[in-house]
């Protein structure tokens, strides 16, 4: 095997000789924050007076100088035929080998400093391991689509002949020369920071940074909410740095007071909400750019981190598009694609990738065909959820309303029953949720969609297909109801699956076995 004649080699020959390469020359500078270690433990060496704590700082200083030295100089990596080898370890020498095959991604990410200094950490993804299977921290950009380009792209060189030596064993073939990562066939997408912004603007994560905002200010009165609300209600309703909490208080005597604040404030930080929301937006997906290179897309964007990734349409195994309420309304959606390039210790957002952060709904025909060329959104019908379905949203939705109201008559006033009128909100969003339920068939490929507030749609070829599980909880058993499961290699553990939900049992089971069928005959592909 090629990489064990490179193991032995390396032993005899210099590293020159044998394409072992360094990590760039900067990369002890940017490890130079573990020198703070030294400060820290000086600080706590100043009780022991100010000459011990002087010689504890520079002795530590010293100390992790010469550990980010060496560690720095005994790091080596070396791409062959066969996959990428590492030694590294000062003290305990390690070496590592990633065989090709095992490689799905590797992903160029760069923080403000690196992208001023044009370097970057590559990182080594693999489908089974639990977590990034090797980091390359930093190299320069170039090396880094070098390495991208040998060990994922298409600048693959073509297997050669090998000829026999006297002995009857195959030659080494000489290393070959990989030029610049190749030119892009196409520039699919650019987002432009008008539209970043309108993403942010119509993200459900303004919702959450209200609630979030909300509750740090009640903590921690970080925001001029006082000042706010001492323009609306009498001053002895707001006490100076509790404005909240005094707002809380205000229910037990004043409604009105209450119901005024509760209005004033929620303008305030819906509108900080959605400030920090378009922020946020433009600031992570600054200048993204979607390109092609033959069967392999790849995306790059941020600003404080310059994320750049890559990933082979074979390896993709569902999309997801997003609609958010805001963006249904203005006929707006993001596609993100999950693929099978990195391993279940990953966290969920780094496996999934953003393939358009904004588009028009119109536009969507034309961004599935980047992924699925056999694909055609056109072509969907949407089959709805059992009618029964809109009982248990609703009786969900009810037990909330009923809860809450039984709690606020006990702790206030019996005027808490006035929340009972709710039940009628509750059935309508029951009835709306219900509508945003389904599945569908296109072709090979299974289709399901769920969400009120935010609508997701996947799109799952039957190939890409592990497992199916029919799932049913104590109310959808009563219903005669149950959940479809349809799980890929890569799903998040903290993620659910995409799944069918509130299909009718007999027709549950009916639709899974079918899907079974179908994959075992289509055959299953990672």
């Amino acid at each position: 095997m090629r990489i064990s004649r490179d193991l032995r080699n390396s032993t005899t020959v210099s590293d020159e000789a044998n394409g072992w390469a360094r990590l760039h020359p900067v990369t002890p500078l940017l490890r130079a924050f573990q020198l703070l270690y030294a400060f820290i433990i000086g600080v706590f060496a100043a009780s022991l007076g100010r000459g011990a704590a002087v010689v504890i700082v520079v002795g530590f200083t010293l100390v992790a100088a010469a550990w980010i030295t060496l560690s720095y100089l005994r790091f080596r990596y070396r791409v062959t035929d066969d996959g990428l080898i590492i030694t590294r370890g000062v003290l305990f020498r390690k070496r590592r080998v990633i065989p090709r095959s095992r490689i799905q991604n590797v992903d160029l990410r760069a923080g403000l400093l690196q992208q001023l200094l044009r370097v970057t950490t590559a990182r080594i993804e693999t489908a089974g391991g639990q977590a990034t299977e090797a980091t390359l921290h930093v190299v320069s950009r170039e090396e880094g689509l070098r390495l991208r380009a040998r060990l994922v792209g298409l600048a693959r060189q073509a297997p050669q002949a090998v000829p026999p030596t006297v002995a009857g064993e195959a030659a080494a073939l000489p290393e070959q020369p990989v030029g610049p990562y190749p030119v892009p066939e196409s520039a699919l997408h650019r987002a432009t920071p008008l539209q970043l912004a309108i993403a942010g603007a119509t993200s459900n994560r303004a919702g959450v940074l209200v609630g979030a905002l909300l509750g740090g200010d009640y903590l921690f009165n970080f925001m001029p909410t006082d000042r706010i609300l001492g323009r609306f209600l009498p001053p002895e309703y707001v006490e100076s740095g509790a404005a909240v909490q005094s707002l809380v208080e205000t229910i037990q005597h004043d409604m009105g007071a209450f119901f005024v604040g509760v209005f004033v404030l929620g303008i305030f930080f819906g509108l900080a909400g959605w400030a920090v929301s378009v922020f946020a937006s433009v600031i992570r997906y600054f200048d993204f750019t979607l390109r092609q290179f033959g069967n392999e897309l790849q995306v790059s964007y941020g600003l404080l981190t310059r994320r750049e990734k890559g990933f082979r349409r074979s390896r993709v195994q569902n999309v997801q598009i997003e609609e958010p309420i805001l963006r249904r309304w203005l006929k707006l959606a993001s596609v993100r694609v999950q693929t099978a390039g990195y391993g279940p210790g990953v966290k969920a957002d780094e496996r999934m990738e953003t393939l358009a952060p904004i588009i028009r709904t119109s536009e969507l025909t034309e961004y599935l065909h980047t992924v699925y060329p056999d694909f055609d959104w056109k072509t969907v019908e949407w089959r709805p959820a059992h009618p029964r379905a809109r009982r248990r949203l609703f009786i969900r939705r009810a037990l909330v309303v009923i809860a809450a109201t039984a709690a606020l008559t006990l702790a206030t006033t019996p005027e808490g029953l006035l929340l009972a009128a709710a039940l009628l909100p509750a059935w309508l969003l029951a009835h709306a949720h219900y509508r945003h339920l389904g599945h569908a068939r296109a072709g090979t490929y299974v289709l399901v969609r769920e969400g009120l507030w935010n609508r997701r749609i996947y799109i799952v070829p039957a190939r890409k297909i592990q497992a199916l599980h029919l799932r049913q909880s104590p109310f959808q058993r009563r219903l005669g109801l149950a959940t479809l499961h349809i799980e890929t290699a890569g799903d998040p553990l903290e993620w659910h699956s995409p799944r069918s939900i509130d299909l009718g049992t007999g027709y549950g089971l009916e639709m899974m076995e079918g899907l079974a069928m179908e994959v075992t005959r289509s055959g299953l592909t990672f």
